[in-house]
């Protein structure tokens, strides 16, 4: 029988899974296929292994965890948990309960009321929808006034006009609709290190006036999964568009982070807000396990609707 050899040996004889020496001649002994297959299946783990290695969290869900100080108030938390397709965020010093989660499969937030045990989805889809829909009801409005107005008094008819002249103005809180939020301009400007975080340095103009500081990061300063990473910029683009069409004309609010996150391709490390002197920074990242049945509301909880205008 061979020797076992004095030094480590890094090839299709070292089994490198469970640090145990593998004697081929024993292992595989038999016909010359028989050790090509034995080598192949081998190395094909070793190339698994590796991937696995060099890949840091390659398969693994993303914690984290944002602190904002503002001088007129309590540092409040922010913790995102990403798995796969959803986030769930909670916040303030109730960290353990959702008050939201995004789901990029079909771009919506759902809002979780605790006091009401009740929960609400606000999609892009939704939002489309009750746009239609309100205006389809206005102009059904418009032609019905249009007739009543042959019937009413002359000394009236001011008072109708006038009712009329405001139904534009009730349009867009009638559908959420809101005035687009002004356009920001990102002005990126070099790289900073924050809390051992590489990041790059932006400032957003908004009006040719500066309202905000960013330093961001990608997947691979954070060392999180580039899934994960996808997921977080797509609920990014989400709020902006949700907020352009009305939501938060409805009193749901997205975290802080999201709406300062702004169209900056990547993940805030710190974010300073000039107008209300607030400071975002991300405080800590795991990647401990997420149990999907935890980024989904209370089971005893009933979906709250808001009624559409009908068609």
């Amino acid at each position: 029988m061979r020797g076992q050899p004095n030094g480590a040996r890094y090839g299709p004889d070292h089994d490198e899974y469970n640090g145990a020496y593998a004697n081929t001649d024993m292992a595989t002994a038999g016909s010359a296929s028989t050790k090509k297959i034995y080598r192949k299946t081998t190395m094909i783990r070793y190339l698994l292994l590796g991937t696995v290695l060099l890949v840091p969290h390659a398969f693994a869900d993303t914690t984290l965890v944002f602190e904002d100080q503002r001088p007129d108030a309590a540092p409040t938390t922010t913790k995102l948990l990403i798995k796969d397709n959803l986030i769930g965020i909670s916040e303030q010093a109730d960290t353990e309960r959702l008050v939201a989660v995004f789901n990029r499969s079909d771009s919506s937030f759902t809002f979780i009321n605790h006091q009401h045990r009740q929960y609400t989805v606000m999609s892009e889809a939704w939002m489309a929808d009750a746009t239609q829909r309100t205006k389809a009801a206005m102009k059904r409005m418009e032609g019905q006034a249009q007739k009543q107005m042959e019937n009413i008094p002359p000394q009236y008819r001011g008072m109708v006009q006038q009712g009329r002249m405001m139904m534009p103005m009730m349009a867009p809180m009638m559908s959420g609709a809101s005035t687009p939020m002004p356009a920001k301009t990102y002005m990126p400007y070099g790289m900073e290190n924050i809390g051992g975080f590489s990041c790059r340095r932006i400032d957003v103009m908004e009006g040719g006036k500066k309202v905000q500081q960013l330093c961001v990061t990608d997947a691979a300063g954070l060392k999180i999964p580039s899934s994960d990473y996808a997921t977080f910029q797509a609920m990014l683009g989400v709020t902006e568009r949700l907020a352009n069409q009305g939501l938060f004309s409805f009193g749901f609010k997205t975290p802080t982070v999201t709406q300062s996150g702004g169209n900056t391709q990547g993940i805030p490390v710190i974010i300073k807000e000039l107008k209300t002197r607030s400071t975002i920074t991300l405080q800590e990242t795991s990647f401990d396990t997420v149990d999907a049945d935890t980024l989904q509301p209370p089971k005893d909880y009933l979906e709250a609707k808001i009624p559409l205008p009908v068609m």
